[in-house]
């Protein structure tokens, strides 16, 4: 098995700073139910997912270079950890919701092959419409290292969600935060204390910063508007150049 001391800080830091890139209907239209270190596992997949690429290939990796790469931990636990992430995420479903209304289970991940830490892992073909062949307008461009330095899910979410519109101001209502967070029965004063928060880590760990101000009908709050920018720092990728 190769051990994690055979990757260089440059090495790692390449894979980091890789995109992550997916159709705008995925992103704002799949409702799914995942923990923190499945979405950032899905998202170390669609990283090594290239513009060029005409199908969903497998990703060949061990579960070494994951938890370096996504920063989830050395030694014998966290290698567990990450095989039963891989399990579980393989295991889930998720409702997606198409251009018409209509509502399909999509999947994340194929059957993994781990054998002495070596693993391959590869996408759900029917992902292949929302990962492939995207052009400007179509997709949403997300920094994967932005992505390992959020902890929680619902700042992941948030994030991922805000990346996916073009304006610097956004609406979003008060019951597409709630499906966002998977927090529909809970009270908007409960779930507003999830909201700051994740407004918090993003702007703190990330290279956008958001704000947001709520718009009321009379006493009750019906929606969110959200204002973001970039941050004066940029990512580079192995080449020096700067990643837009």
């Amino acid at each position: 098995m190769r051990q994690m001391d055979l990757f260089d800080d440059q090495e790692i830091e390449q894979q980091q700073n890789k995109l992550v890139t997916k159709s705008v209907d995925l992103v704002q239209r799949a409702k799914h139910s995942l923990s923190a270190k499945e979405l950032t596992l899905i998202d170390f997949m669609v990283s090594k997912v290239e513009e060029t690429d005409e199908n969903l290939y497998y990703v060949q990796t061990t579960i070494a270079e994951i938890n370096e790469v996504c920063r989830f931990g050395h030694g014998g636990a966290a290698h567990a950890n990450t095989e039963k992430a891989l399990l579980q995420l393989a295991n889930k479903g998720f409702w997606l919701m198409l251009e018409d209304g209509t509502k399909t289970v999509g999947r994340w991940l194929e059957k993994p092959y781990i054998k002495n830490g070596e693993t391959k892992l590869k996408l759900d073909s029917d992902m292949a419409p929302h990962l492939l062949n995207l052009v400007d307008g179509q997709r949403v461009k997300s920094f994967f290292k932005d992505v390992i330095n959020l902890k929680s899910i619902y700042a992941k979410l948030l994030y991922e969600r805000l990346r996916s519109y073009e304006e610097d101001s956004v609406e979003i209502s008060v019951s597409e935060i709630k499906s966002l967070f998977n927090k529909e029965s809970l009270d908007w004063y409960r779930v507003l204390a999830y909201l700051r928060k994740a407004r918090d880590d993003i702007s703190k760990n990330t290279t956008m910063l958001v704000d947001y101000e709520t718009i009321k009908e009379g006493r009750q709050t019906v929606a969110i508007l959200f204002f973001k920018k970039n941050k004066a720092e940029v990512i580079l990728d192995q080449d020096g150049n700067v990643i837009t």
